[in-house]
């Protein structure tokens, strides 16, 4: 079975030029990056709590009214990549939880330790 680690992934190092999560050459990569997110490298995923589409349980809306981040490495079930987004089964607190994300809800994807992508303005 799986759990969730949540990070604040600031202190991890960007790359020059990072391109935004929402076009389309990143949505691709992130489809991409996302259906091989179960290999041996994390993917951290920073995505606005309350944007369109996503779907979560409202204690954790409650507890992250903003954004969050989940680590998709080893301790997670049932990914499924779609063209607009993705859904995942995590375990938060020992309580296991489906999320919906949908692409436009990610305000940064990174690939390990490297930023992929971000729509961050700082």
């Amino acid at each position: 079975m799986a759990g969730v680690l949540l990070l604040v992934v600031a202190s991890l190092p960007a790359r020059a030029g990072i391109e935004p999560c929402n076009t389309a050459q990143m949505r691709i990569e992130m489809t991409t990056l996302l259906r091989h997110a179960a290999e041996d490298r994390p993917v951290n995923i920073t995505f606005a709590t309350r944007a369109d589409g996503v779907k979560l349980p409202a204690a954790l809306i409650e507890q992250y009214p903003e954004e969050i981040t989940i680590i998709l490495q080893h301790e997670f079930d049932r990914l499924v990549v779609m063209d607009d987004g993705f859904e995942v089964g995590v375990w938060f607190n020992r309580r296991y939880a489906r999320l919906t994300v949908p692409f436009d809800a990610i305000r940064s994807l990174w690939d390990g330790r490297l930023l992929m992508c971000t729509n961050n303005q700082s």
